[in-house]
C-alpha cells in the first residue's frame, strides 16, 4: 500500500467515524429532549406567568413589610404544607 492509498483509506475511516458520531449525536439529542421535556414545559409555564409572579411578589413583599408577624406565620405554614406534600409524593411514588 503506497502513501496515497493509505491517505485515502485513512480519509474513508475518518469520514465513517464522523458519520457515526453524527448519528450518536442525533440519538443522544432525542434522548436529552425526552428527558428534559418536563423541565422545559415548567420553564415555559413560569416564563409565561412572569408578569403575575412579579406583581404577586411585590404584593407579598408589601404585606410582609406592613405585617411582619403574620407574614412569618403564614410563610411557616406554607413551608409546612409544601414539605408535607413533598413527603407524601415521595412516599407514594412508584420507583
Amino acid at each position: 500500500m503506497n502513501h496515497r492509498q493509505y491517505r485515502e483509506w485513512k480519509k474513508e475511516q475518518l469520514i465513517r467515524q464522523i458519520e457515526q458520531q453524527r448519528l450518536d449525536l442525533v440519538e443522544n439529542k432525542t434522548l436529552w429532549l425526552a428527558k428534559t421535556e418536563y423541565l422545559d414545559q415548567g420553564w415555559q409555564t413560569l416564563f409565561n406567568l412572569r408578569k403575575y409572579v412579579a406583581i404577586g411578589s411585590s404584593v407579598v413583599a408589601l404585606y410582609g413589610i406592613r405585617h411582619p408577624g403574620k407574614f412569618i406565620r403564614w410563610s411557616r405554614r406554607a413551608f409546612g404544607i409544601f414539605s408535607t406534600i413533598r413527603l407524601i409524593r415521595k412516599a407514594f411514588t412508584a420507583k
